[in-house]
């Protein structure tokens, strides 16, 4: 995520793109640590209940999307627009999250076969 997060930062500062710097970081650290978080909770619930790991993830997916119109999305509406570039802020970290988690979740449900 870091890696991406330099990446990210370095493509806005090629293109001059006007985003508020705090906004940026407030995407990547509430996908990381969602990310990191859930993760972790289906981890344990792969130990306890393998038959459970694939609602958890839809679960924590679902979750995952209220608390960002809960804490992330009012930050973008400070301006009452959500823009192209507001809009990749958010699900450039969030692609890259979600993209491990499947990753995760295939070989935990690989594993169990």
């Amino acid at each position: 995520m870091a890696i991406l997060f330099g990446l990210h930062t370095s493509a806005l500062a090629y293109f001059d793109a006007k985003i508020f710097q705090e906004l940026l970081i407030t995407c990547y650290v509430f996908n990381t640590l969602t990310a990191i978080i859930f993760l972790g909770f289906l981890l344990w619930v792969s130990r306890i209940n393998p038959a459970l790991t694939g609602w958890i993830f839809l679960l924590t997916t679902a979750l995952k999307f209220m608390l960002f119109f809960i804490i992330v999305y009012p930050l973008f509406q400070f301006d009452k627009e959500t823009k192209t570039i507001e809009f990749f802020t958010f699900f450039t970290p969030y692609s890259l999250a979600l993209f491990s988690e499947i990753l995760q979740l295939s070989k935990i449900l690989n594993a169990d076969k």
